[in-house]
């Protein structure tokens, strides 16, 4: 049996924030699946080339949010900045000019655009792996086999 051990790089790595597009609209490039990287501090959401965010749906504001992550990752806090139809936090809250703490599967819905929360964990993937190589051997001489 062989340990591999994933070296730690850093602290920074361990927590990866990131808000994906669920339903779009592709005749405006706000394609779902799309991936948005967030970083501490603010993240500004809106059609505006500025921001963090940038959707480019004509039912999204300039500046219509800003999703403020906490400095250790594990806080985030939506802002409507005062966009003409608000944020809705799925199900059925509507935030206009107001501010709202959220949690990673979260989804808000700006303008058309469907935006999912997630913060993704890396400590598992640091954690220690262990391998029977006897056992690979075996399988790789199996499939070769078959």
């Amino acid at each position: 049996m062989v340990l591999f051990r994933k070296k730690k790089e850093s602290s920074e790595a361990e927590r990866i924030i990131q808000l994906t597009i669920i339903n779009g609209n592709n005749e405006t490039g706000d394609n779902p699946g799309k991936v948005f990287n967030m970083q501490c501090g603010n993240n500004f959401i809106g059609r505006d080339p500025l921001c963090e965010v940038i959707l480019h749906s004509g039912t999204v504001s300039r500046k219509h949010a800003n999703l403020k992550v906490s400095y250790n990752k594990s806080n985030f806090t939506l802002y409507d900045l005062g966009s003409a139809n608000g944020v809705i936090i799925k199900p059925s809250t509507v935030l206009k000019n107001d501010k709202v703490s959220l949690q990673s599967g979260d989804e808000l819905q700006v303008g058309e655009i469907l935006l999912k929360l997630l913060a993704i964990d890396q400590d598992e993937a640091m954690q220690t792996m262990s391998v029977d190589v006897q056992e690979l051997l075996k399988q790789a001489q199996k499939q070769k086999k078959e």
